[in-house]
């Protein structure tokens, strides 16, 4: 029987919705898997840079004064500029990451399909939807980021030049924190409207089968307070269980960590870090914080979900009691 929108609908539609015993699991396991398998391959093949970024640290602090200062910092972060093109490269298969299973996730909820992980049509308009969300956040959050790049920037340089003292120093960046700060306190609820009026987006993406941005304002028309509740609510409650388990997950390997040399002042020493006991400590740990960090995406995409599903124009229960006349 059909279902009409609502508040209960929207907190439960990930606990309701098709196949709720095995695709929530499925989802986080494969999350875990990936996310696990691709960060730690980065760190590993980031370790040399890190590695030199880190002695040549450690030179410069034993060194005099450089008579240029400004170009001995730049120097030192030059060190880290091989990594500019993996960070690239990370970004992109991170996007493409996030859609596929950003897109499964939505199958489940409009399609009502069991889980699966492809890389198709589906994901390439996800991926422009997701980018359009991207922008969406630059452009209202675009002039608080310039404040704080701008003005780090430039007083860093002016406290390297000796034209600024440390005190003047933490002074202009207080004020600018404080800048921000209220910048921030009036821009978050306008975030906040707009991603709540615009959440059903991602979900609209599949039922449509076409890119679908702006077309998301009606489907959350009048219902913005049970999409918001039921987010925050799973959200909230979510992020605790996420930390709590984290937390545990710490607890359990602090000991495997900790025989891996974890508590080192010499810069040299960074590198008996990187034993297989360590490796399996960190993979461990981020595959559990991975697993419920996947669980909570996907249960918090069900509120936004179960109003595209609800979608005034043509929701999917109505085409599916169309199709069972027919």
């Amino acid at each position: 029987m059909a279902e009409r929108f609502s508040f209960d609908g929207a907190l439960l539609h990930g606990f309701r919705a098709a196949h709720a015993r095995t695709f929530p699991w499925s989802f986080a396991l494969a999350f875990a898997l990936i996310s696990t398998g691709l960060t730690s391959v980065a760190l590993f093949l980031a370790r040399g840079t890190l590695f030199r970024f880190f002695d040549a640290a450690e030179a410069l602090e034993g060194q005099p004064t450089p008579a240029d200062p400004w170009q001995a910092i730049t120097s030192l972060f030059g060190v880290l500029a091989p990594l500019v093109p993996w960070l690239a490269l990370s970004s992109v298969i991170s996007w493409i990451v996030w859609a596929m299973f950003e897109a499964a996730s939505q199958r489940r909820y409009i399609r009502n399909e069991v889980f699966s992980l492809r890389f198709g049509a589906d994901e390439l308009r996800m991926m422009a939807t997701g980018f359009l969300w991207y922008l969406m956040q630059l452009v209202l959050f675009i002039v608080p980021i310039l404040i704080i790049v701008s003005s780090s920037v430039g007083a860093l340089h002016s406290v390297v030049d000796g034209t600024l003292s440390e005190r003047e120093f933490e002074r202009l960046m207080l004020q600018r924190a404080a800048v921000v700060f209220g910048l921030m306190l009036i821009l978050l609820p306008v975030y906040v409207f707009f991603a709540t009026r615009l959440s059903p987006c991602f979900a609209m993406t599949i039922k449509d089968r076409r890119i679908v941005f702006r077309g998301a304002w009606p489907v959350s028309r009048g219902r913005f307070w049970p999409i918001l509740g039921a987010f925050l609510l799973i959200s909230i409650v979510g992020g605790m269980a996420v930390g709590l388990i984290s937390s545990l997950a710490q607890i359990l390997l602090l000991p495997v960590m900790m025989g891996s040399t974890f508590v080192t002042d010499e810069v040299p020493d960074l590198r008996d870090l990187f034993t297989p006991a360590f490796f399996f400590a960190m993979a461990a740990y981020m595959f559990v914080r991975f697993f419920m960090t996947g669980l909570l995406m996907h249960y918090c995409d069900g509120p936004a979900a179960f109003a595209a599903r609800h979608d005034p124009a043509g929701g999917v229960d109505d085409t599916e009691k169309i199709a069972t006349f027919d």
